[in-house]
């Protein structure tokens, strides 16, 4: 048994179903399907829907009722307990705040090795690069995974504090001497798998955003490619153009539909 075909299109196979069905209820509640004092469908409903097993159903709720989101009565039914979707944590990180609350932690720095052939796209590599992996913090909650190869020449370049301090971007920004003359980041949505989720703190196949990010030179080379995992309940992303963003800015603006 499993998710019906357009639910279980939404998510990978090697993903347990009560976390599939959990996302798909969660998801419901956060966009105001069903508000707080809601009863939501009863199990039998729930399992005909998805097409699994009542324990499937029940450990869905179950870690629903973990969170806060809903309370199930016995003999009355399962109510959304909590709809408030407002978090203070995540506006307080598109805030930008920065000092003590913000943390990077290193946790890997490896051997300098050459750029992987799948990262080189149309661009050029240079002869090694170092493979740094990052933890962003807020108040001690993290809410961001970084996984970025640095052209090995430039890296030796940064002091060594400043890799705790400050994001890679602006290390290479700062220190690279041949300057930044293309930027590119492509932000796709996925779920956590297995590590991340331990990592970040959050439940596995739960939301994530995740960012591709590369920086070219003039001679078409790249400075510097990484990987970033957002939480999804932690990201906010914000856009803001003068004037008509149709008429002046055709693409960017509107987000485009994946193929592969």
């Amino acid at each position: 048994m499993g998710l019906t075909k357009n639910h279980h299109s939404s998510f990978t196979s090697r993903v347990s179903l009560y976390l599939k069905v959990a996302n798909i209820l969660r998801s419901r509640i956060i966009k105001g399907v069903w508000r707080k004092g809601d009863r939501i469908p009863n199990i039998t409903a729930l399992c005909k829907e998805f097409q699994v097993g009542r324990i499937t159903v029940r450990q869905a709720i179950q870690l629903l009722s973990d969170e806060g989101l809903v309370n199930s009565q016995r003999g009355r039914g399962t109510f959304v307990t909590s709809d408030d979707t407002s978090n203070p944590l995540r506006e307080k990180i598109a805030a930008g705040l920065i000092g003590s609350e913000q943390e990077i932690r290193v946790l890997e720095i490896g051997n300098p090795t050459p750029l992987p052939a799948n990262l080189l796209g149309k661009y050029r590599a240079f002869n090694s690069y170092v493979r740094v992996r990052k933890l962003r913090c807020h108040q001690g909650v993290p809410y961001c995974l970084m996984d970025i190869y640095v052209n090995r020449d430039l890296f030796e370049l940064f002091p060594e504090d400043d890799l705790n301090t400050q994001t890679i971007a602006k290390l290479v920004s700062k220190h690279s001497p041949d300057p930044i003359a293309h930027a590119h980041q492509n932000l796709t949505v996925g779920l956590t798998d297995y590590e991340a989720s331990k990592l970040l703190e959050c439940d596995m196949a739960a939301p994530i955003a995740e960012v591709d990010r590369f920086f070219v030179n003039s001679a078409g080379k790249l400075l510097s490619r990484g990987h970033y995992l957002y939480r999804g309940d932690l990201f906010s992303m914000e856009t803001d153009y003068p004037g008509d963003p149709i008429t002046n800015f055709s693409t960017g603006w509107l987000p485009d539909v994946r193929t592969d």
